[in-house]
């Protein structure tokens, strides 16, 4: 699975569930089923450097952004964007050296559990899918919490 779906799942799903150790912990969790669901990962070496620093920019973002701390006090989405995608950084390994599979450490990485393929286009579908899934329940859930915001303000005045 592409690291940036990981990432932005974790983001999503971190959100809703609230809490940040949990959020970080289900998330991480969430790395196997992502993994072991049917997919396309990148074909060279270029597409994990650009899949990672996709990955590294929503991290990022989320991190620095003013708008989610506000909206995400407790930084939710940012415990399970990390969380998500913490498995994957070892796969960079890769990048500058030739490494045996067996060595990894994550199940789905190592062989343990194995990743079924989908084609490229197949691929981008179902991943493209989950994440707007994922979004629109985290921003369901998020205008339920400005509304109920709107609606406290309303009752102090």
């Amino acid at each position: 699975m592409h690291w940036i779906t990981h990432t932005a799942t974790g983001a999503a799903w971190g959100f809703l569930i609230g809490r940040p150790l949990p959020a970080f912990l289900v998330c991480a969790a969430s790395h196997v089923p992502l993994d072991v669901a049917p997919h396309h990962d990148p074909d060279s070496d270029t597409g994990y450097v650009m899949d990672s620093m996709l990955g590294v920019a929503l991290i990022s973002s989320i991190a620095s952004s003013k708008t989610a701390r506000k909206l995400d006090p407790r930084r939710c989405a940012l415990y399970g964007a990390i969380g998500a995608a913490l498995p994957d950084v070892e796969l960079l390994r890769k990048l500058f050296k030739e490494v045996d599979r067996k060595t990894y450490l994550f199940p789905t990485h190592n062989e343990t559990l194995p990743q079924m393929q989908a084609g490229p286009f197949a691929s981008t579908v179902s991943q493209a899918t989950l994440v707007a899934l994922s979004f629109a329940l985290a921003a369901a859930k998020m205008r339920r919490e400005l509304r109920r915001s709107a609606g406290s303000v309303g009752r102090e005045g």
